[in-house]
């Protein structure tokens, strides 16, 4: 269980890295070494047991420029253009999709994740993601699994953390990404990110499972 919960916290915080927009060199090349380590540590094993091909993502990004990069993200995510706006926060396409009132608890609710952390969210040096912004979201997940590795270590008690767990998949990442990620990969101006949501979608649907099936063990 404790490599599986360590690969679980790179993905995680792989997937957020990727989505943190960069305009920074230095930031968008750590991105870059980011997702050449993990391919090579971890990009077997996540591609046996969750269909996740990091070699794919690797690739992509080895083909294109910054700018490619730069251009695709402003398009897609930055712009709100669209059938279904691609904007990758959780208040703005619930706002659109469902209305006011369930954009506003969502966005009430995850700040309220964050509060029984104590975190603040750190914004980056160039660009501000709002709190329910999916790398910001993705963030905290990998911060939940960082904390349920610990507490394995220190053999204790695990029904705290994993029901967290669970309750902030099911409510914040489970009821909008992989829908979101559908249609940035059905969008004909995706091409980095087709890749990209093509493999989170599979990431998602796999440790949503793992988690599911381990509830009613604690």
């Amino acid at each position: 269980m404790f490599e599986q919960t360590i690969l679980r916290f790179h993905i995680y915080d792989l997937f957020s890295e990727i989505f943190l927009y960069k305009i920074d060199d230095r930031q968008y090349q750590q991105m870059i070494d980011k997702i050449n380590k993990a391919e090579e540590k971890l990009g077997d094993l996540v591609k046996e047991i969750a269909k996740v091909d990091l070699s794919e993502i690797r690739q992509k990004f080895f083909e294109k420029k910054k700018s490619d990069y730069l251009v695709e993200y402003s398009t897609l995510f930055l712009t709100g253009l669209g059938y279904k706006p691609l904007t990758p926060v959780e208040s703005k396409r619930f706002f659109v999709i469902s209305g006011e009132k369930i954009a506003l608890f969502k966005y009430q609710d995850i700040t309220r994740f964050y509060g029984s952390r104590r975190l603040l969210i750190k914004f980056g040096d160039n660009f501000v993601h709002e709190p329910d912004h999916i790398s910001t979201i993705l963030a905290f997940m990998s911060y939940l699994v960082k904390e349920e590795y610990e507490i394995r270590k220190e053999n204790r008690d695990l029904f705290k953390i994993l029901s967290d767990e669970y309750n902030f998949m099911t409510t914040h990442i489970i009821s909008w990404i992989p829908d979101w990620a559908n249609d940035v990969i059905n969008d004909n101006r995706a091409d980095i990110f087709k890749v990209v949501c093509k493999n989170l979608n599979n990431w998602i649907e796999y440790d949503y499972r793992e988690i599911s099936r381990n509830i009613p063990r604690i």
